[in-house]
């Protein structure tokens, strides 16, 4: 136990004091921040921009109409905390519009010369019959702000519904209950309100790609580290002291705690950046909800397990390989089920019952990715099928450590040719 503390330790040290370590470790939350708060601050200092256009429409009543709720749904505050969701309030553009009842073909030449010279951002087509067609002209040069001219799409869309109904009889009152959204909440069984599925779902899918991620990278580092060693023969040396065991399990913890260390860095820095958004932004505190105490220890065993195992894989294969290409060639082999749980993780999201799902989350290559999305998808998990993933990983690890074990006790001291099947069986049988 002394000779694997001390392994591990080793590892530990070697890596975290390297350069690509610190680089990796602080860029990534560095990145979010760039990517997420300085936009933030930059659109929030930034000043309204104003632009000028005209509504032509054959009768006054449809122009005003139109008008009216462009500049109702502009001055109005946002309607929801959540800023995902508020597709209704304009953005930051704001419009002066003009109305004109003019609807001539020479009238529509003469306001398109006015938009190519700049006397215009623009004009909305209003016409009979483009109403009737329902698809009205909206003339403006800058057509690459589709978010702005999509959002004024839906008001004018609400302007003609609003004028349909005026003109049946019904009053202003009877309009504004007729056409105001109904929301719909979701709620569990428990009659509670259930978390914010998109929020569930943004939350599950980032942790799962940092389990991904982070299993992937540091089981190959296990690999890569025992190459380096057999290549250099420092491992002839190390097995003076150390048992083949002891030299495994010590690179496995020692890799590993490296890996929880960086993770723990970018939850930190996460926790930070959701401290300050959850200022500005409904949808994140929707996330912070979403992201219970239980679900962060069902990843932290999860990505343990996940991490335990494939780097005891990635261990054997870096013991029978006698270079980086051949490495390369065996790690995707040892990766597969991981990397098909990630392909088949979106069906695995929209449905966590569903047989496919059921089978993944059992089998323990594919169990740490797809038990965990379930659990967070559908917190209603059987109990039974959660405790039964993990007891088959757990004997699936004590599995491959002896197999692996076995392996890597005989591939270390062996150069040369790439073994084939029949020579690596006779190491399991003979170590």
């Amino acid at each position: 136990m002394h000779n694997i503390f001390l392994i591990a330790r080793r590892e530990y040290l070697e890596r975290v004091r390297t350069r690509s370590f610190v680089i990796m470790t602080f860029f990534i939350p560095a990145l979010m921040l760039g990517l997420t708060v300085v936009p933030t601050m930059l659109m929030q200092r930034g000043t309204k921009e104003t632009k000028h256009m005209v509504v032509v429409a054959a009768d006054r009543d449809t122009a005003e109409m139109i008008r009216s709720r462009i500049e109702q749904e502009q001055g109005q505050p946002n309607k929801t905390e959540d800023q995902w969701s508020n597709k209704r309030g304009l953005p930051s553009t704001h419009f002066t519009v003009e109305v004109s009842t003019n609807a001539t073909p020479a009238e529509r030449e003469a306001l398109t010369q006015k938009v190519n010279q700049k006397q215009l951002d623009g004009f909305l087509w209003a016409t009979p019959d483009a109403i009737a067609a329902r698809k009205l002209d909206f003339v403006t040069r800058d057509t690459s702000s589709f978010i702005e001219n999509g959002v004024l799409g839906e008001t004018v869309s609400d302007a003609l519904r609003r004028h349909a109904l005026k003109s049946k009889g019904l009053k202003e009152d009877d309009i504004e209950a007729a056409l105001k959204p109904v929301d719909v909440e979701t709620v569990s069984p428990l009659g509670k309100n259930a978390p914010n599925p998109q929020a569930i779902f943004v939350a599950t899918l980032g942790i799962v790609m940092v389990m991904y991620v982070t299993v992937l990278l540091y089981g190959v580092a296990v690999m890569r580290s025992i190459l380096e060693e057999k290549t250099s023969r420092i491992m002839e040396v190390m097995l003076s002291t150390a048992s083949s065991k002891e030299m495994m399990a010590g690179k496995i913890l020692g890799v590993g705690a490296v890996g929880l260390t960086q993770v723990g860095i970018w939850a930190a820095a996460l926790a930070g950046f959701a401290g300050y958004a959850v200022v500005t932004s409904g949808f994140i505190k929707s996330l912070k909800a979403a992201m219970n105490p239980m679900l962060l220890i069902y990843f932290v065993v999860f990505f343990l397990l996940g991490y335990v195992l494939y780097s005891t894989l990635c261990a054997a294969v870096g013991s029978m390989v006698n270079s980086e290409q051949e490495a390369q060639q065996m790690q995707f082999l040892v990766m597969m089920p991981m990397i098909l749980a990630v392909i088949f993780i979106t069906n695995i999201f929209t449905h966590p019952n569903s047989p496919i799902a059921v089978f993944g989350s059992l089998f323990p290559f594919t169990a740490p990715l797809v038990m965990f999305s379930r659990i967070a998808m559908q917190p209603e998990t059987p109990p039974w099928q959660i405790g039964l993933s993990i007891a088959l990983m757990v004997a699936t690890i004590y599995a491959m450590v002896w197999l692996c074990a076995r392996i890597y006790r005989v591939g270390i001291l062996m150069y040369g040719k790439k073994p084939n099947l029949p020579e690596i069986l006779k190491w399991i049988k003979y170590a």
